[in-house]
């Protein structure tokens, strides 16, 4: 897949107004994009991902370095329309974005601003608020619908754009989970059925589960780690994403006389026990430590702490079966987790 945005050694300052300081918000970040992949960009507040984000469709521009989407600089003022046509926008809070007194007239405004034809406009409503499910809807007052149905307008209004990305700004981070699983199928739906790029800023590790190809790990202004969902899950490399995705448990726990290994879970279907079938097969007592997994896309990744007996049979039995189920694994000392 090509590239759809390239970030290449972006810097952005800003000078705080009081004391006339510069501050570094994004420090040597390089960042590639692929045509038709959901990224996520996950961090902690003030980590510097919306910042990012801003600079995806130009609302901030470098301080140094370069941002490029389809292969446009957006720092070339004389592009900008180009940029903003190329890249939709949907923000946390969508009662920001509302703009009309009516469902389809807030949906039409942003191919409006870009010159659409009035027929070609109402074409792209319909299909906008029919795949976003919201149809019946469309002669509604936006401030009357509930916040999942407004960030289905919200969605409606950024494809009517024909954009080839769709930029969620930490888009479900105010719904409840039933409505934020379901905002999410939909996103997932638009990019598999539409072919539009999706990159979601976000916190929320469950986001990223359910439906992202990739993950950018973004922490002090740099980008940490960036991969693969499950390598990422499975095996973060990063100490934030070793904080942000395996937690601090195996810190506190309380270990025995036995030897430890991690077991790493990296592609194995969520639904097999590994475990139990180690325990049955080998007649080995196993201790679980500490553990960390997630299902990603029917997948389990992560990693998970275990205390064999310090016997060399036992250990020797187990790691031949978990060989033969083709499990990696490492042996590790307390003070390497």
């Amino acid at each position: 897949m090509e590239d759809i945005i390239t970030v290449d050694n972006l810097i952005f300052e800003y000078t705080d107004e009081d004391t006339g300081e510069k501050n570094r918000v994004l420090d040597n970040v390089s960042l590639n994009v692929k045509e038709g992949e959901f990224l996520a960009v996950l961090g902690h507040n003030g980590s510097g991902k919306s910042t990012l984000a801003k600079h995806f469709n130009a609302i901030l521009l470098p301080t140094d370095g370069k941002v490029f989407v389809d292969g446009i600089d957006t720092s070339d003022e004389s592009r900008l329309f180009d940029i903003r046509r190329r890249v939709g926008m949907v923000f946390q809070n969508p009662d920001n974005q509302m703009v009309a007194t009516i469902v389809e007239e807030d949906v039409a405004f942003a191919p409006e601003n870009l010159g659409v034809s009035r027929e070609e406009i109402r074409e792209r409503v319909d299909n906008a608020l029919e795949t976003v499910g919201m149809t019946a809807f469309k002669r509604h007052a936006p401030h009357m619908l509930s916040g999942g149905q407004k960030q289905r307008v919200a969605i409606a209004r950024a494809i009517a754009t024909n954009p080839k990305v769709l930029l969620c700004d930490e888009a479900t981070s105010a719904l409840d989970p039933n409505t934020t699983k379901a905002i999410l199928q939909l996103l997932k739906e638009i990019n598999q059925s539409m072919g539009i790029t999706v990159v979601i800023i976000t916190h929320e590790m469950a986001v990223i589960e359910a439906v992202c190809d990739r993950v950018a790990i973004i922490d002090k202004s740099h980008i940490a780690e960036i991969g693969e969902v499950s390598r990422v899950f499975a095996e973060p490399k990063s100490k934030i994403g070793r904080q942000l995705i395996l937690g601090d448990a195996a810190e506190k726990v309380e270990f025995g006389t036995g030897r430890l290994f991690r077991i790493i879970f990296d592609g194995l279907a969520s639904s097999e026990p590994v475990i139990s079938n180690v325990v049955l097969a080998c007649k080995v007592p196993v201790n679980i430590m500490y553990a960390a997994t997630r299902d990603i896309k029917g997948k389990a990744a992560g990693q998970m702490i275990i205390e064999l007996p310090d016997h060399e049979p036992d250990i020797e039995r187990v790691l031949q079966y978990l060989d033969r189920a083709k499990v990696p694994y490492e042996e590790v000392g307390k003070n390497e987790l």
